[in-house]
């Protein structure tokens, strides 16, 4: 054989080797060319709804006048002249919300999801402020204890308060809820489909 045909033959053989070594390196991304692609927006898209810190979804501004009343008494008796009466002007914003740490993200199919999110919470007062708006005192009222403002103030914040606050917002809270994950998850995977599941109100 010819010197040059020889080394044609081998230039051939060497470049059809190299393209089933090249050929059996991409075979696996052509079968599969969006996988690593899917994976990363998965990724993305749990990465960015992981809160954790409380979120909060509603801000109430609350404002009223609590009237506070107190008398003396002998064995059970009321003492005329010995009332007090206070009233007290309150105004303050309830943050209403959820624990982000709490909120799980499930993948359902391809490019939907399912956020499940927590029971609702009272996570918070901003902006409190109180103030006597009134007092009436009777003339031997210096024989009856002050009323205590710290109390009335803490009767005002307690737990009954803040579930009724939650419980008179909840269909605002799962608007709110939907609007900002959907937002979230959206701005990650435009075309994804978001659903919803709603724990109870705490």
């Amino acid at each position: 054989m010819r010197p040059w045909l020889a080394g044609v033959l081998a230039l051939v053989v060497g470049l059809v080797a190299g393209g089933a070594v090249v050929f059996a390196f991409i075979l696996p991304t052509l079968a599969n060319p969006v996988g690593t692609v899917t994976e990363s927006r998965d990724t993305q898209v749990i990465q960015a709804i992981e809160r954790q810190e409380e979120v909060v979804l509603v801000s109430l501004g609350i404002q009223g006048i609590a009237e506070e009343s107190t008398q003396g008494t002998i064995l059970g008796q009321r003492i005329p002249g010995t009332g007090r009466t206070k009233f007290l002007q309150y105004n303050y914003r309830a943050l209403l919300g959820i624990d982000g740490a709490d909120v799980v993200l499930t993948r359902t199919g391809e490019d939907t999801y399912l956020v499940s999110i927590p029971a609702f919470e009272f996570i918070g007062y901003d902006d409190v402020s109180f103030k006597t708006a009134l007092e009436n005192n009777g003339i031997l009222s210096w024989v009856t204890p002050e009323i205590d403002t710290a109390a009335v103030i803490t009767e005002l914040l307690d737990d009954d308060a803040k579930r009724e606050h939650v419980d008179a917002n909840r269909d605002l809270l799962q608007d709110q809820a939907e609007n900002f994950y959907r937002g979230i998850i959206l701005g990650v995977s435009p075309d994804a489909k978001v659903t919803f599941r709603f724990g109870s109100t705490r």
